[in-house]
């Protein structure tokens, strides 16, 4: 079970990845709230975000940020600049 968690975890952030500014923060919402989580918005711009998705947690100040870091911890080959929005 923990590794089929761990593959959605990583093709979903590779999915993500590839997305930018709403489009992202829309499919993270998504995912976060069909997988019985809670996704409070909005997000004011500067406060500190936590994602918890997968299994996987990250945070960062402000919502683009906090993906950002949920992508990298995922996928270490991609440098958090190249993801973020």
């Amino acid at each position: 079970m923990q590794i089929e968690q761990s593959d959605r975890a990583a093709r979903f952030a590779q999915t993500i990845a590839q997305l930018q500014g709403r489009e992202r923060r829309d499919a993270v919402a998504c995912a976060v709230i069909e997988t019985g989580g809670l996704y409070p918005f909005p997000f004011p711009k500067r406060a500190l975000v936590e994602i918890q998705l997968y299994g996987v947690c990250a945070t960062g100040i402000g919502e683009d940020e906090a993906i950002s870091n949920w992508i990298a911890k995922l996928s270490p080959q991609v440098e958090p600049h190249e993801v973020a929005a």
